[in-house]
């Protein structure tokens, strides 16, 4: 392997205690929402509309969940459409920035820069399995939000990887596969390994607990995606 890849960074493992919500029997103290971090509400949004799809979550079943009241909740992040897509543009700017950025690595040459890519994305993979779920919910019809993923995240990536695909070819033989049937597999392949573990464990797959486990994972499935591509042409 030319690169050796850095995993999709990780927040702080230090988060600020939760101030003290002084709650009345029934229902949220008034000033509950502001009590909950930002980052909580969003990343449970996140989980609620992958698990649960947008039509399938409301807010008042997540302010429920938080523990708030769901009119502070609209107040402080508007409706339901403005919940979903900052919950959506928070996720990706935590965990997402380093795989964008490995296209930029300019010390790589261009075969390095693509395997850092694919591990990157592995790595971002294995950390949100949840966008699986909303990858596939919003992937198979028309809508706002789909228009939204596609313009904001997914064409500009494909632009991306187009542009180092077609930098690869000229040096290096590769499989005839375009970009974006190689997305798929990064997302429903790769992606779906780290989001259906409990399915896979019932049926054999053996998870270890060490702290290292899911970074081999990660660069086993890298190695052999990047092997079927880099094969040769076929």
């Amino acid at each position: 392997m030319t690169a050796t890849a850095s995993p999709v960074s990780r927040p702080s493992p230090h988060v600020p205690p939760e101030p003290d919500v002084v709650r009345r029997r029934g229902r949220p103290a008034i000033n509950a929402a502001h009590a909950v971090p930002e980052q909580r509400v969003l990343d449970a949004a996140f989980a609620a509309f992958a698990a649960l799809g947008y039509e399938g979550t409301t807010v008042r079943e997540l302010a429920k969940q938080l523990g708030v009241s769901h009119n502070l909740l609209n107040v402080r992040f508007g409706s339901k459409a403005d919940l979903w897509r900052r919950a959506v543009d928070a996720r990706v700017a935590r965990f997402g920035s380093p795989v964008f950025a490995a296209f930029d690595e300019q010390a790589l040459d261009d075969e390095a820069r693509l395997r850092l890519v694919v591990e990157r994305f592995c790595g971002w993979t294995a950390d949100n399995p949840d966008f699986v779920g909303i990858a596939y919910a919003e992937g198979r019809r028309e809508t706002w939000r789909l228009d939204y993923l596609v313009d904001a995240y997914i064409r500009p990536f494909k632009q991306q990887l187009d542009a180092l695909f077609e930098s690869v070819a000229a040096s290096h033989p590769m499989r005839r596969v375009s970009s974006t049937a190689f997305m798929v597999m990064l997302v429903q392949g790769a992606g779906f390994y780290f989001a259906a573990r409990p399915m896979l464990e019932k049926i054999g797959e053996d998870w270890e607990r060490d702290p290292g486990q899911t970074q081999r994972k990660v660069r086993e499935l890298a190695d052999f995606l990047l092997a079927g591509l880099l094969g040769g042409n076929g």
